[in-house]
């Protein structure tokens, strides 16, 4: 009896088997999440850009967004890779150059975005340890510095991706997955997820030690101390939920890369090349949707600033 119940590795393997071959042609009639691309672009570059404006018009925000508007920068830039780079080679058949070039622009951005998330971490990690060093450790000058060199690292990971490991086919469709060697997905799944670890168990680390902060200061003598905790943790809090976000959109990415690098090729794996592309251009979208949900000092300029722009047209 439990030997008729029982499945063996054999039964497994011809239901999951089944299962994505249920996925066969789909993949094929996808080809429109192009088009959903360029308009996921246009709506990231817009919101971006909002932010962008009303952070460089507002003295409110100047503090609370000063990590934040470097990010918004990497979210327009990506957004604007969608809608004029990568999504058009999608819809147009292009050859080998353009192909590699859309690709090249458009994972520096990405690969920037996710070590400026980690430079972010390594950031609120020295604001929380170490409070009182964190003015003479963290400068304007080496903020500089290193998002320069975070720009460099993410330009020699994608020049090796697409230059030294492309395997470029005459007819084939300018996906990443597709596109680029074993070797360079092996290099994009490390480097995605060893940040996503590092994130994760830095900011687990932050949020007990900034709660253990807490409880140790009495509100009442030290209301100073208190209020500027909480705005940390409050901030802390913020720049979680959008490293969330993003693992969350690039979730689909690193699982199509992990899938690849295997070996596994199925029409599954076809089916989640083209979809992911969709969560990864929401991801500029989510962080400005973040932003307005967690700092009402946004919230509060950009109204301002939507009713300045309003009152000059009607003049």
């Amino acid at each position: 009896m439990a030997n008729n119940e029982s499945l063996n590795s054999t039964d497994v393997y011809n239901i999951i088997e089944n299962t994505l071959n249920d996925f066969k042609g789909i993949h094929k009639s996808l080809d429109w999440l192009s088009y959903l691309w360029v308009l996921l672009g246009v709506v990231g570059m817009t919101v971006n850009a909002l932010f962008i404006v009303a952070y460089s018009r507002s003295d409110n925000l100047q503090k609370p967004a000063q990590k934040l508007v470097n990010l918004a920068v990497d979210d327009f830039l990506i957004s604007a890779a969608a809608t004029f780079l990568y999504s058009p080679a999608q819809i147009i058949r292009v050859g080998k150059s353009v192909c590699l070039t859309s690709i090249f622009i458009t994972n520096i951005v990405l690969i920037e975005q996710l070590l400026a998330l980690v430079m972010i971490t390594c950031d609120r990690y020295i604001a929380v340890v170490k409070p009182l060093l964190y003015p003479q450790i963290i400068t304007d000058r080496r903020i500089k510095v290193v998002i320069g060199l975070s720009w460099i690292a993410a330009a020699l990971i994608v020049s090796h991706n697409c230059l030294v490991s492309n395997t470029w086919k005459s007819g084939s469709k300018c996906l990443f997955s597709d596109i680029i060697s074993r070797n360079g997905q092996i290099v994009s799944v490390v480097v995605v997820l060893t940040s996503g670890i590092l994130m994760c168990a830095v900011y687990i680390r932050l949020m007990l030690i900034a709660k253990k902060h807490l409880r140790q200061i009495n509100p009442e003598l030290e209301s100073t101390v208190y209020t500027e905790m909480r705005q940390q943790l409050r901030i802390m809090k913020t720049f979680m939920i959008v490293v969330g976000a993003f693992l969350i959109c690039w979730g689909p990415v690193a699982l199509n890369l992990g899938l690849s690098v295997t070996g596994i090729n199925t029409n599954f794996t076809k089916l989640l090349a083209a979809v992911d592309g969709a969560f990864l251009f929401c991801n500029p979208i989510m962080d400005t949707i973040i932003y307005v949900w967690r700092m009402p000092e946004y919230r509060k300029d950009f109204s301002n600033l939507f009713v300045n722009l309003q009152c000059g047209t009607n003049e």
